[in-house]
């Protein structure tokens, strides 16, 4: 129950994720800034993927645990990278390349979330 659990939360979380490198593709596309919808598709993704990783550490207390243990590191990597990419563009000067960063910082964590599910499968 727990591994069905966790794996639905992670189908969220990718959700989220899609839903934020689509935000910061529309923002690059329009030039539009930083607004409401950025910091809520920030915090689903954040919220989503620190939901999953409590579910991950209770199948380790129960005694499952990943397939490669690797995939503690690709969780702190999936967590940050959006809201590292957010902070990286702040000094930038125009909304397009602010949109490019949260645009890449979504693709680059759907990869880290592919590998995560890749090193936590069975």
């Amino acid at each position: 129950m727990l591994k069905a659990l966790h794996l639905g939360l992670g189908l969220f979380a990718a959700l989220t994720i899609v839903l934020a490198t689509i935000e910061g593709a529309l923002r690059l596309v329009r030039a539009t800034p930083w607004n409401k919808n950025s910091l809520r598709s920030l915090m689903a993704v954040v919220i989503s993927l620190i939901a999953t990783a409590i579910g991950g550490v209770a199948l380790v207390i129960s005694g499952e645990h990943p397939k490669e243990w690797l995939h503690l590191l690709y969780v702190a990597l999936a967590i940050g990278l959006i809201p590292f990419a957010d902070n990286a563009a702040i000094p930038l000067p125009s909304n397009r390349k602010k949109g490019l960063y949260r645009f890449a910082g979504g693709i680059t964590c759907l990869l880290v979330l592919t590998r995560l599910y890749v090193t936590g499968h069975h």
